[in-house]
């Protein structure tokens, strides 16, 4: 059985050698994984419920997709925390997804729900921290499932 694929050991790289040595990499893009701040169109590409390693405290941990944009494709992470003190955000970010609990504790079982909508966020830097707000729905979970009315004229 003969196979197109080189084992490391049949490559040669040695007609490099010379380039390696002499190729200048200051006109070479930077290689920053950085999105600069701003408003992104997104979907929703994982959504899990974890731990937060610093604190120990439940936090709904987000991969987020840039769908526009020519960051189209990138990811943008988000940890939401739940504490007594962030309960009113995490629940805010919840219902711009169009995910309404009966009790808090149905997240476990529902949070897979979040997967597949689209939002608009903004990134927001300050100092060291940077920060990923929900500003709206573009599809909410219900609509992703039919119920949105399609008969709409706008």
């Amino acid at each position: 059985m003969h196979t197109s694929f080189a084992f490391e050991d049949e490559i040669d790289l040695s007609r490099f050698n010379t380039l390696y040595k002499t190729e200048s990499t200051t006109d070479a893009a930077p290689m920053s994984n950085q999105i600069p701040d701003g408003r992104y169109e997104v979907v929703v590409a994982e959504a899990s419920l974890t731990t937060s390693q610093s604190s120990g405290n439940p936090m709904i941990r987000w991969v987020l997709r840039i769908t526009s944009s020519a960051f189209r494709d990138r990811i943008l992470r988000k940890y939401s925390v739940i504490t007594e003190n962030s309960i009113r955000f995490v629940r805010k970010e919840l219902e711009i997804c169009g995910l309404q609990l009966d009790k808090f504790e149905d997240l476990k079982s529902r949070v897979k729900e979040l997967e597949g909508v689209e939002l608009e966020v903004q990134q927001v830097t300050k100092g060291d921290f940077t920060g990923i707000y929900f500003n709206r729905a573009i599809t909410s979970h219900t609509q992703a499932d039919g119920v949105a009315n399609d008969d709409v004229p706008f």
